[in-house]
């Protein structure tokens, strides 16, 4: 009995310790962050390629199914490759002032888009 009321203050103790390694608050807002830019990057990818003349000419003989499938690929890629090429002090400021995630958002993606279409084989 008396073994297990030293042990009792150990176990207690030890379940307050931690290394401070895990903060699951910032790791939820990083993950809800880049979430967003995702979107966004998504988004500004899809028109950015319906915009462009060879993907036009290279989708006209292509059905409707078959289009979006391409477009998913391909605007897939950019926001995964999207989310590889940005900083989080980019994703901070880019939540805080509008015309700085317009600038990331276009910049990531015209550096991404081109890298992808070229994978991407029709």
């Amino acid at each position: 009995m008396r073994k297990l009321i030293f042990l009792l203050p150990a176990v207690l103790l030890s379940a307050c310790a931690t290394d401070g390694s895990m903060n699951p608050t910032a790791t939820t807002a990083n993950n809800i962050g880049m979430a967003v830019f995702q979107t966004a990057v998504d988004q500004t990818c899809r028109t950015q390629l319906n915009n462009r003349t060879e993907y036009k000419v290279l989708t006209s003989v292509l059905t409707t199914e078959k289009k979006q499938d391409v477009e998913n690929q391909i605007c897939g890629c950019v926001s995964t490759e999207a989310s590889k090429n940005v900083t989080m002090v980019e994703l901070a400021q880019a939540a805080i002032d509008p015309q700085a995630r317009a600038t990331l958002i276009t910049r990531t993606v015209n550096n991404t888009l081109s890298t992808c279409v070229s994978r991407f084989k029709f």
